[in-house]
Order: C-alpha cells, then structure tokens, then sequence
C-alpha cells in the first residue's frame, strides 16, 4: 500500500492542494520540531491552521528539512524539549513516538550548491482510519494540480512551477538532478560543464569513451578516480548509464562488440565489472521491449566476438536464467532462428554452475528438439 509520496511545488502550488484538503478535513499543521532563542521562556508557535501561515518553508530551503505532521485539529500534541549548546537556544520537538493518527509534511534541506527548493514529500508511518481517508485526498489533489513528467521513476511537478520548468533544475531525495525537455521528459542533469556537455553527445561517443576505458586510456586509477569523484570518473557513469537508456535494439550489436574477457575494470556503481555491468544493462534494455525484446537481444549475440564470449555471452544467458527471465528466455527461444537456437545451446553446454542445472538442461533438452526438426 502507498504510504510516501514525493513531488515538486512553488507556494502556489502547495496552497492549491492543500486548501482542497483543509475543506474537506479539519486538520492543523504541527511543526515537528522548533527552535526558541536562548532567554525566552515561551514556546514557539508550532501549530497552524492554514497551508498559507508555513508554505514557503517548504519552498525554501534550510540547514534542517522542514517537517510537519497534518493532524486533526481537535487533538492535542505533546511536545518535549532539550536544551542546545552554547547559545542556550531550545528546540521544541513534537513527541512522534507517542503519535499516529496523521500524515507527515516535509521538505528538503539544502544539499550542497543546489537549494533543493520545492523538493515536498508526504508520509505516514502509521495507517489509521483518518491518516488513510487524508492521505487518500492528498494524493489525488497532488495528482490533479501536477503534471507527471516522462522517462523517470513516477515524478510530479506542480502546474505553477512547471510553467517555470525551462529555467529549473530539480533534485530530490528519490530522483536523480535533472531538468525537463519540451517533450515533458526528464534529462538528467550534472554540475559539472564538461559532463554535461559529454552527456549530449552522440551514443557512439559514449560508447568510444567506455572503449577506451577498458583499454586503460581513460580511469587509469579507478579507485582514486571515484574516491574523488573526478570529471572522467563521472564521464564514466554518464557512458555506462546510456547503455540502459537503449531504445533501439539493434544498437545492442554496439555495445556487444565491447565484450573483452580480459578486462576487468569494475563498473561505475562498483557493485560488479563494467562486463557484467553491460550484460545487466542489456538483458534490461530487451526485457522491457516486450514481447520480442529478449529475442532480439538472443539473436544478436552473435556480434559478441570470441574474446568476449565468456563475460558477453555467458554473461547474458546466465542471466536469462535467472527469475522471470527464465520464463521470457524460454518463449523467446521457441521463436529464435535456427543459428540463435544453436548458438544458446552451445553456451548452454558450456555453463557448469549447479545451482542452474535444472533450466539449464530444460532449455537444452528443447533446443536440441528444435534444431532436430527439418
């Protein structure tokens, strides 16, 4: 069940959603935490009726991230306070342990040169029957007055704001920095000129830097590169990042004659080598071309040259039978050609992994049927 939804709003977005809310719940906006300068014995302000009285706290930005709990206005909060250090300030919390029933407001705190601004996300860590009737209302009043931008992990960015979209570039906790293209699809977005101006280059480019890389022309240190998070190092991700934004297949046969068994240069996540990393990217890329993605994928593994068979295409069968995959991979197959047929079935008789013994000899025993049929 959905509990946390992120999105982008100016102030006039935010008033917009939320005054549809405030009519149809009476709700108040808790400040989950507030500061008192040192020598004043009252107690902040920490509850509001209106989105209006704190909306461009959530537009702005802080060294802290604004956050508020949206509760019924007829429930009291406990608060409790600690004293800070030094100038003697206190910091008024709200006791979040000991509360349930609402739905949790926060912004975004300022993350180093970008502000952040307009970052907004809504959470409940509790479902009660009110938290989840205003929850509910929420999301779709966010949904109604925000556009949903393409090419990205579900995005929203409110109507006012993303009239502004061409001057703006957006960062949040759940996405990555991008800006919006006049087609309404996000590109991903780098500080540094020199990536930026790499990432709008041609595939190809991309794919002659990624060459050079594993021929040891380019990330010649790669931990010190990426400890430092240098230019080339971020180049890097950009160039391995295009393989898993493919849309035409037949550029498989591209990245495919990359395949080297010899190198072994991590990829850019460092969670596996960048042939590893290329396999993954390419049974991705096919997986979501339905239905004949994988089958495409199957039939050009033939532009895979010997010195890469075993990282390319043992690489991209052992994934095949893997998972969902496995399923994809067997219904593609029954509709490959005669030499794709052949060509799996030797990969498939040259895996000696256990663990896939039993798919390994199911798509054996049918492939060596297909292929003695005239």
């Amino acid at each position: 069940m959905l509990s946390c939804f992120h999105f982008f709003a100016s102030k006039q977005d935010l008033c917009k959603i939320f005054k549809v809310v405030e009519q149809e719940f009476s709700i108040k906006y808790c400040l989950i935490e507030a500061n008192q300068e040192g020598g004043k014995e009252e107690v902040p302000q920490m509850e509001f009726a209106t989105i209006e009285e704190i909306a461009d706290d959530f537009t702005a930005t802080h060294s802290i991230a604004p956050r508020c709990m949206i509760a019924p206005k007829t429930e009291v909060i406990e608060l409790y306070w600690r004293r800070m250090q030094r100038d003697g300030t206190a910091r008024y919390c709200m006791n979040l342990l000991e509360y349930t029933n609402g739905v949790q407001l926060k912004g975004m705190e300022k993350h180093e040169d970008l502000t952040c601004e307009f970052y907004v996300y809504i959470n409940r860590e509790h479902e009660t029957e009110f938290s989840a009737a205003l929850f509910k209302s929420m999301i779709r009043e966010i949904r109604r007055n925000c556009v949903r931008v393409k090419n990205t992990a579900p995005t929203y960015i409110g109507k006012e704001l993303y009239k502004d979209r061409e001057n703006r570039v957006f960062c949040g906790e759940r996405c990555s920095t991008f800006t919006v293209t006049a087609a309404n699809e996000a590109k991903e977005w780098y500080r540094c000129p020199k990536v930026r101006k790499f990432a709008d280059g041609s595939f190809r480019e991309k794919l002659s830097f990624l060459q050079r890389v594993f021929e040891g022309k380019e990330i010649k240190d790669y931990s010190e590169e990426r400890k430092n998070f240098s230019e080339d190092f971020q180049i890097y991700r950009v160039a391995e990042g295009a393989v898993w934004r493919i849309k035409d297949l037949n550029l498989l046969k591209e990245v495919f004659a990359l395949f080297d068994d010899e190198v072994k240069v991590p990829s850019s996540p460092g969670t596996s080598t960048a042939m590893e990393y290329l396999c993954e990217a390419s049974v991705y890329v096919a997986s979501a071309q339905k239905p004949d993605g994988i089958r495409m994928l199957l039939e050009q593994m033939h532009f895979i040259p010997e010195k890469g068979y075993h990282c390319g295409c043992e690489g991209i069968v052992k994934i095949l039978l893997n998972g969902s995959n496995f399923q994809k991979c067997k219904t593609s197959l029954a509709n490959a050609d005669r030499d794709t047929k052949a060509l799996v079935k030797k990969i498939l008789e040259g895996l000696t992994d256990k663990k896939m013994a039993g798919k390994r000899n199911e798509l054996v025993d049918m492939l060596k049927r297909d292929l003695e049929k005239k």
